[in-house]
C-alpha cells in the first residue's frame, strides 16, 4: 500500500528543503500535480485532493479519503478522460491519468481495476496525454503500452481474471491514442502494429499456452489504417490497391506460410496505391462496400469486386467527396441500413468548427452525393445500436435524431459535457465535467453513475464524507445520494493521533507532498511514496549564446525548449500539427518559405490568425551551396524583401523579423544580411534528421523512423533547445514523418519537466 514510507521518516525534510533550493519556475501546467484541501477526521480519516491539468480538458481536481490508521487509499472522485462500456457485463469504464476504473453490473460502486498500475497502488500520476488503455469488447482484457523509452514502449494484454499481464511484444512504437491495435468484435484475436509491419494475437492460443513466436504471426507489412474488422469477425486489409479479407480461423495457417500463400482472398480493388500513413478506409457492416480516406481529404466510396477487367452493366458513377485541408475526419458512422454519416472538424481562425456529411448507400439510384449540413459545436456522434437513432453532443446539450429520416427526435439540456455513449437502445451515457450518469431519451430520466470532479467536500460528524459539485451535494457512503446540503463543519487538520500538512516538493511531477506527524510515534511520514521521476538536471554551466545568429538560449535559465515548424512547399500534416499544438496550449513558431506562401495561400492565412509566432524561411527553397548561384547580401535581402510582400499579400499582415535559410544554410553575409534588414537569424542545435528521405543520401541506414526520431530529439535537447519540425512530404517520399509523433515528443518533453515556448520567448529568457 502506498502510504508512510517509514524509511525516509526524518530524512524527508531536508531533502525537500534542498528541492525547494533547486526548484526552477515556470513548470509547463500539465507536468504538475499539486495536492491540497486536507480535512482530518476524528476517525483518522483524511480527505485531500490531488489537482492536476490535462492538454485534452483542462484543470481539475480529484478526491482521495486516507486511513491514517488503517493505512487505506480511496479514490472518491473519477474525472471521464477516456471511457468505454464492457458489452458482456454492461460496465462503465473510465481512465484517466489516477488509473482505470470500473463500475458494477448496475452501473454503481466505481472502483479501481485491482492490480493494474494506479495512484492508490502507488503508480505516479501520469502527466501530459496519457497513453490510453485498449479493452476487449468483452471487457475480459485490457491492452496498453507500457514505455520502456521515449520512442517505445512494450504492448502488455492484462488478464482481468487472472491479474496478471502477458507481455505481447517489445520495441513497439510508442502512440498515446491507444495501442495501434484493434480487437475483433468476438474479443477472440487483436491485430497489432509494429516496425511497419501488422501481426495478430490469439486469445484461444493464449489459453491453451500454444501462442506462437511472433515472427510466424505477421500479417503482412502496413499500419494500424491498414486494417478494419466487420461485425462478422473478418479482417479486412489494405496492401497497395488490393483489399483482402481474411477469416480469423485462418490467421495461424496464412502468416505461418506467408512465404507461399496470399494473406488473405482478394475481395476488391480501389484505383490508387494505399499510403498507409495518410490513408485509412472503413467497411460496410455486410463487408460489401468501402470508404476510402485518401490524404485525409478525400472521401471515395467503392463497391469491393476482385475482378474489375471487364465491365458487366452500366457504368456507375461513384460519390465522392473533397475535404478542405484543414478539415479532419472525427468519426464515421455506418449503419445496417447502409446510411453513411461523417463527421469532420476544422480549425478556423484558431477555433475548431464541425461539419456532418451523410450519404445514403442502399441503392444505385441514392448514391449520387453527400448531403452536408452545419452542425457548429458538435463534439462526437453515437449511433444506437439498434441504428435507429443518433446522438449529437454539443458543449450544453444532446440532440436525438431518427437516423434515417434525419428529423430531430428530442433535445435535452446537460452541464459541460466531455462523452456520450448508447447503453441500450433507450439509455445514453453522458460523461461530464461534474459527473457521469445515464439518460434515458424516451422519458429524460437520469440516474448517477460516479462523480467526475468536486467543488468542495467535508465529513459528517458522523464521519461520513459530503461532496459538492456544481449542479448539487452528495453523501458518500458506499453509493451516493443526493442531500439538500453540507452540514458546514470546519476543516480539521489535527487529530489526536495525527497531524497533516502540505509541504513544498519541487522533484518530478509534484508541487507539494501530503504530510503525516504520528504523535504516539513521534515520527513524520508522507502520505504516499514520493514519484519516482525527478526532472533532468541542468548543465553545470552556460554557453554563450549568440542574439545575431541564435541557434539556442540559455542553458540554465530556465528548463524550456522551442519548437519550430518550418513549412517548406506541401501542406501535409499541417492541420494535426495544430490541432495537436491546441490541445496542449502550445504557442510555437513557424517559418513560412516563399513556396509555401503560393501553394497553400489558404493555409498561410490560417495560420496568420492561429496565434503562433510566424517568421520567414526565404522567398524560395534551394540549396544555397549550390555554385550556379551567387549567395550575396543583396541576393538575400531581395529574397527576404519579397517573402515579405507575398505574406502580407496572402494575409494583411506582416512577417515577424525572425528567418533562417533553406537547410539552415549560414555564412557570415547571410548573417549580415538579415542584420541590415532588422532580421534575427534563428538557427537550431538539434537536428531531427526528419528531412531525410529514401534516395536523399547514399547509405539509407540514417533514415530513421518517426519513433527513433523522437528517441533522437530527446537525447540530444539540452535547456534552450531549438528543435525544428518540417511540415510536409519529403521528396522521395518517407514511410513516418515526425509530425505524426508529435504528441508523443511534447509529452516525453514535458514529462522531464520543460515548458515549449516560441523563439521570441527563448530568445527573451536569455537575455
Amino acid at each position: 500500500m502506498p502510504m508512510f514510507v517509514n524509511s525516509m521518516n526524518r530524512q524527508v525534510t531536508g531533502l525537500l528543503f534542498l528541492c525547494i533550493v533547486l526548484s526552477v519556475p515556470g513548470l509547463n501546467a500539465f507536468s504538475e500535480v499539486t495536492y491540497g484541501d486536507l480535512n482530518l477526521h476524528s476517525s483518522d480519516m483524511l480527505l485531500f485532493s490531488a489537482a492536476t491539468s490535462s492538454p485534452v480538458f483542462g484543470e481539475y481536481s480529484t478526491l482521495f479519503e486516507a486511513g491514517l490508521s488503517a493505512k487505506t487509499l480511496d479514490q472518491l472522485t473519477f474525472f471521464p478522460e477516456k471511457i468505454m462500456l464492457i458489452d458482456q457485463d454492461n460496465m462503465y469504464q473510465i481512465q484517466n491519468r489516477f488509473g482505470v476504473f470500473r463500475s458494477d453490473k448496475d452501473l454503481r460502486n466505481m472502483r479501481i481495476i485491482q492490480q493494474f498500475p494506479a495512484f492508490v497502488h502507488g503508480q505516479d500520476v501520469q502527466t501530459g496525454k496519457i497513453n490510453t488503455v485498449g479493452s476487449s469488447t468483452n471487457g475480459s482484457y485490457l491492452l496498453y503500452l507500457k514505455e520502456r523509452s521515449h520512442g517505445y514502449a512494450d504492448l502488455v494484454l492484462y488478464s482481468i481474471a487472472q491479474s496478471r499481464e502477458i507481455l505481447v511484444s517489445q520495441q513497439v512504437e510508442l502512440t498515446l491514442d491507444g495501442p495501434n491495435a484493434l480487437w475483433a468484435p468476438d474479443s477472440n484475436y487483436f491485430v497489432y502494429a509494429k516496425g511497419g509491419s501488422l501481426y495478430y494475437y490469439s486469445i484461444p492460443q493464449l489459453l491453451n499456452e500454444r501462442v506462437v513466436a511472433e515472427e510466424f504471426r505477421r500479417i503482412g507489412t502496413g499500419a494500424i489504417t491498414s486494417i478494419q474488422w466487420s461485425n462478422q469477425n473478418d479482417l479486412y486489409y489494405i496492401r497497395g490497391s488490393l483489399v483482402y479479407k481474411i477469416v480469423s480461423p485462418q490467421f495461424f495457417t496464412r502468416s505461418l506460410y506467408s512465404g507461399l500463400l496470399e494473406v488473405g482472398d482478394i475481395v476488391g480493388k480501389i484505383p490508387f496505391v494505399f499510403d498507409p500513413a495518410f490513408d485509412s478506409f472503413y467497411i460496410s457492416p455486410d463487408g460489401t462496400k468501402l470508404l476510402l480516406n485518401k490524404g485525409g481529404s478525400n472521401i471515395f466510396f467503392y463497391f469491393l469486386k476482385a475482378d474489375d477487367y471487364l465491365s458487366t452493366g452500366e457504368t456507375i458513377s461513384l460519390p465522392y467527396l473533397y475535404l478542405p485541408r484543414n478539415t479532419t475526419i472525427k468519426k464515421v458512422v455506418w449503419a445496417r441500413s447502409d446510411m453513411i454519416t461523417i463527421l469532420t472538424g476544422s480549425l478556423e481562425e484558431g477555433l475548431e468548427t464541425s461539419r456532418l456529411y451523410r450519404l445514403d448507400a442502399s441503392t444505385i439510384e441514392a448514391q449520387k452525393s453527400y448531403a452536408a449540413f452545419e452542425t457548429p459545436g458538435v463534439m462526437d456522434i453515437q449511433l444506437s445500436p439498434d441504428n435507429s437513432r443518433l446522438a449529437l453532443l454539443y458543449g450544453s446539450r444532446v440532440d436525438i435524431y431518427d437516423y434515417f429520416l434525419w428529423k430531430e427526435y428530442k433535445s435535452f439540456e446537460v452541464l459541460d459535457p466531455l462523452h456520450s455513449m448508447w447503453r441500450g437502445d433507450d439509455e445514453l451515457i453522458i460523461a461530464g465535467r461534474h459527473r457521469s450518469y445515464t439518460l434515458n431519451v424516451n422519458t429524460g430520466q437520469q440516474s448517477l453513475i460516479c462523480l467526475s470532479s468536486y467543488v468542495n467536500a467535508g465529513f459528517t460528524r458522523t464521519g461520513k464524507v459530503e461532496i459538492a459539485t456544481r449542479d448539487g451535494i452528495y453523501l458518500h457512503d458506499g453509493t451516493l445520494s443526493p442531500k439538500e446540503e453540507m452540514e458546514g463543519n470546519p476543516v480539521v487538520q489535527a487529530s489526536r493521533n495525527y497531524r497533516v500538512y502540505l509541504e513544498p516538493y519541487a522533484g518530478g511531477n509534484y508541487t507539494n507532498m501530503v504530510m503525516v506527524r504520528d504523535i504516539g510515534k513521534l515520527g513524520t511520514t508522507p502520505l504516499f511514496y514520493f514519484p519516482s521521476k525527478n526532472y533532468e538536471p541542468f548543465p553545470d554551466t552556460d554557453e554563450a549564446v549568440d542574439f545575431d545568429n541564435f541557434t539556442h538560449g540559455s542553458r540554465i535559465r530556465r528548463r524550456e525548449v522551442s519548437l519550430v515548424f518550418n513549412a517548406i512547399d506541401s501542406v501535409e500534416g499541417l492541420t494535426s500539427i495544430l490541432y495537436t499544438l491546441k490541445e496542449f496550449g502550445i504557442r510555437a513558431t513557424f517559418f513560412i518559405n516563399g513556396d509555401f506562401i503560393r501553394r497553400n495561400p489558404e493555409a498561410v492565412r490560417e495560420l496568420s490568425l492561429s496565434g503562433h509566432e510566424i517568421g520567414s524561411l526565404f522567398y524560395t527553397y534551394y540549396n544555397m551551396t549550390d555554385a550556379r548561384f551567387k549567395v550575396d547580401k543583396n541576393f538575400i535581402k531581395q529574397g527576404l524583401a519579397h517573402n515579405e510582400d507575398d505574406y502580407h499579400a496572402a494575409t494583411g499582415k506582416e512577417i515577424s523579423l525572425y528567418w533562417h535559410a533553406p537547410y539552415y544554410f549560414v555564412n557570415s553575409d547571410i548573417i549580415q544580411a538579415g542584420k541590415e534588414m532588422n532580421y534575427v537569424y534563428v538557427g537550431r542545435d538539434v537536428d531531427t534528421l526528419d528531412w531525410v528521405s529514401p534516395g536523399a543520401l547514399q547509405s539509407a541506414q540514417v533514415i530513421l523512423s518517426a519513433a527513433e526520431l523522437v528517441e533522437r530529439v530527446i537525447k540530444l535537447k539540452k535547456p534552450g533547445s531549438i528543435i525544428p519540425v518540417r511540415i510536409g512530404k519529403t521528396e522521395p517520399e518517407r514511410s513516418d514523418y515526425l509530425f505524426q509523433k508529435l504528441d508523443v515528443l511534447i509529452n516525453s518533453l514535458l514529462s522531464l519537466g520543460y515548458r515549449l515556448v516560441p523563439v521570441s520567448e527563448l530568445m527573451e529568457h536569455a537575455k
